[in-house]
């Protein structure tokens, strides 16, 4: 039976950060943050579209103090 022995060189043990993964790092971030920005973007053009029926709902919140259950139709099958 064969048995392969790979010589390792000594090294100091020194940490040291590869370019390769900070520039991983940066480009997540950088993901990252186009993203939660667009999501944003979304939200308030959502919520400008939307607005008339965020106020109706709030108001309904309101006054049914949180019970939303009486003001949806219910569909009976």
């Amino acid at each position: 039976m064969m048995q392969t022995v790979a010589f390792v060189r000594y090294s100091n043990a020194s940490i040291t950060l590869d370019w390769p993964l900070l520039l991983g790092g940066f480009i997540f971030f950088i993901l990252c943050g186009i993203l939660i920005l667009q999501n944003q973007i979304w939200e308030e053009e959502d919520f400008s579209r939307n607005k008339k029926w965020y106020k109706w709902k709030s108001s309904a919140i309101k006054t049914n103090k949180g019970d939303l259950s009486g003001i949806y139709p219910i569909q009976k099958k």
